[in-house]
């Protein structure tokens, strides 16, 4: 028996049914109340939000969370199975996912709701004219993602494993690239400020002399890694945090390394990362890996 968890969200003028398969702790999309569009939360997890949609049919908007049992078999996936032995259900395999596609779907999600608020046309203008919009954020923090992860894709002729857009608990949170290697295992957090000034030093990053949260929000997403991939790997896992800039014709200024966060330009990340010492056997590589790369691993437990 399916079962999918609802909850609402009300918030800057959307109405939203959020939808949790209960036996994977997965958010696999939402429905948009006011226009009764389902959204899933990517490609692979469609069919299960039309089951969810078809065992709520009958029901308008669900006024609280809820669990709702469904009589139509979630998916198997035969090539999976937990620590104990037993088969996945409905468990997502990040490895085949690509570099930027959570933010590019938030932009998608942005988008459609442009057009919904201002029409097709006002909303083709604004991309004309290069508006910023929280599409335009998104959609460039996308682009910025697919070159960076490109870069590190380079990692993988030498014994390293790479996974993208890895989604983190169920507040739509991501890990925007997660390396696996000899040297150990490191999140990467990447940013875009075309053209601009990024200033270095152990305790904090300036952006055209801003102060900006970048070293904090990095160093948690790594705490918060190595925990959930120690739990689920049977490995000691310690994760360095990585912030890697795309800056165009911007500067780099690195005053002092800040030790735990290591942070290099786009271009020039794979090189460095490349020279780091060993510290893990390709055997541990390879298991850590085999927990990283499901998406229940990601999941509170």
């Amino acid at each position: 028996m399916g079962e999918f968890e609802t909850r609402e969200w009300r918030r800057h003028g959307k109405d939203r049914t959020y939808v949790i398969d209960t036996a994977s702790g997965m958010q696999i999309g939402y429905r948009d109340n006011s226009s009764g569009a389902l959204v899933p939360s990517d490609s692979s997890t469609a069919g299960a939000l039309g089951r969810w949609a078809e065992c709520a049919s009958g029901a308008s908007v669900i006024p609280e969370p809820r669990i709702e049992s469904c009589s139509l078999p979630l998916p198997v996936d035969p090539g999976a199975s937990d620590s104990g032995g037993s088969t996945r259900l409905s468990d997502e395999d990040l490895s085949g996912r690509r570099a930027g596609s959570a933010a590019r779907a938030r932009a998608l999600e942005e988008l459609e709701a442009r057009k919904a608020r201002s029409g097709r046309f006002r909303t083709w203008l604004g991309r004309i004219f290069d508006v910023r919009t929280d599409e335009r954020a998104w959609r460039i923090g996308a682009d910025a993602e697919e070159t960076i992860g490109r870069e590190l894709e380079r990692l993988t002729r030498h014994g390293w494993k790479v996974l993208h857009s890895v989604p983190v608990g169920l507040g739509g949170s991501d890990i925007d690239h997660v390396l696996i290697g000899p040297p150990g295992v490191f999140t990467v957090n990447s940013k875009h400020h075309p053209g601009a000034s990024v200033w270095v030093v152990p305790r904090q990053v300036r952006v055209n002399n801003q102060p900006v949260p970048y070293l904090r929000n990095s160093r948690h997403e790594a705490a918060r890694a190595a925990r959930l991939l120690s739990a689920a790997s049977g490995v000691a896992v310690t994760a360095t945090a990585v912030l890697v800039f795309r800056l165009g014709s911007g500067a780099l200024r690195i005053r002092e390394q800040p030790g735990d966060v290591l942070v290099y330009r786009a271009t020039r990340a794979y090189k460095p990362l490349r020279k780091l010492p060993s510290r893990l056997t390709p055997e541990q590589v390879d298991r850590i890996y085999d927990a990283a790369r499901w998406r229940s691993t990601w999941q509170p437990r």
